[in-house]
């Protein structure tokens, strides 16, 4: 400058980090509902099979992971040492719940709402 200070530089917040939950292994119509859930409520939603689903929660440190109760069942014990290494909170719907439209939307709303507005509080209890 001319009069010899140093222009300074504009220092700009950061944006908050969108929440992010993740669907895995499950049916095409719950993983629309949660898309369609996270878009109106700013929600990012992450679809992997199970294979990624170790480096997806890695990558990204989700807010939730949603899977089915017969999933979990399937391998409680990996789903639970993955739990573990992360805050996030694992929801499990039995087929019921996943297979009731008004159920399904209730929760998977309750979800996204609940990590809408607390997407960084650490470990969370919704409905596990």
């Amino acid at each position: 400058m001319e009069d010899g200070t140093k222009p300074r530089k504009a220092v700009v917040p950061s944006a908050p980090p969108i929440p992010l939950v993740i669907v895995a292994g499950c049916p095409a119509e719950l993983v629309a509902v949660c898309r369609e859930v996270g878009a109106r409520l700013g929600v990012a939603v992450r679809e992997c099979d199970l294979r990624s689903l170790r480096s997806a929660i890695a990558a990204s440190q989700p807010y939730a992971i949603i899977v089915t109760e017969e999933l979990y069942r399937f391998d409680a014990g990996s789903f639970d040492t993955v739990i573990r290494q992360t805050p996030a909170s694992l929801v499990r719907l039995d087929h019921r719940e996943a297979s009731d439209e008004g159920m399904r939307r209730l929760i998977i709303d309750a979800i996204f709402e609940s990590a809408a507005t607390e997407p960084s509080s650490g470990i969370r209890s919704i409905l596990t």
